[in-house]
């Protein structure tokens, strides 16, 4: 098991060095299909051994509960976010909502584990993190059962938010474990910037539509 962990833990590294790498070139690129399209689709694909890795290391070994959460929260606006561009405006199917809501309580349960084990945790990271999670699975069902008419519009904000904020949380938990002695601050930083970045991106994106409309 080991030799096992082992693998698995370089396998994660070195996709999300990959992720991260990729996922800095599709948010260069021009948001048209394209280079953007081509790069976002190996983030995708790198991102997903990210977060299959990092289940596997969860479910068979010691993780960080900072990280296991941010795993989840990468794992589900990686897939909402690209499921924005395949459906656009159209409604999401059951499965969509279905995993939203495993998402959510998978969080929720991991949240409670968390505060009843011994293991070391910052409240501040695992619920900010937590509570990212909780505002896109919430508003993504909110969207599905009452609001879909209204909201349907606006599917690219929602992509870039998500695509965003899966880039964000490899961002963090890059640098939350490279800068160790930083945290909680090298974690939230990121966070932050992403933030930042995604105000910066859907801003420039309603002024294109606005030019064009």
């Amino acid at each position: 098991m080991h030799a096992f962990h082992s693998v698995n833990i370089t396998i994660h590294i070195s996709f999300g060095l990959l992720a991260l790498g990729l996922g800095l070139a599709a948010l260069r690129a021009p948001k048209k299909r394209g280079s953007h399209t081509k790069w976002g689709r190996y983030f995708l694909y790198a991102i997903s051994v990210v977060v299959g890795t990092g289940l596997v290391g969860a479910l068979l070994f010691r993780a960080s509960p900072f990280l296991v959460m941010l795993t989840l929260l990468a794992g589900y606006v990686s897939y909402a976010g690209w499921r924005n561009v395949r459906l656009r405006e159209q409604r999401s199917s059951g499965f969509d909502v279905a995993l939203a809501g495993i998402a959510f309580a998978s969080g929720l349960l991991f949240l409670g584990i968390a505060k009843a084990s011994e293991a070391h945790w910052n409240p501040s990271v695992l619920y900010s993190t937590f509570g990212a999670l909780s505002l896109v699975t919430t508003y993504d069902a909110v969207k599905y059962f009452w609001l879909h008419e209204r909201l349907k519009s606006g599917w690219i904000y929602e992509h870039i938010y998500k695509m965003t904020s899966a880039f964000s949380a490899l961002v963090s938990a890059f640098a939350g474990n490279v800068l160790p002695q930083f945290q909680p601050y090298s974690q939230l930083g990121p966070s932050l910037l992403g933030v930042v970045m995604m105000l910066w991106f859907m801003r420039q994106t309603f002024r294109q539509q606005r030019s064009l409309g």
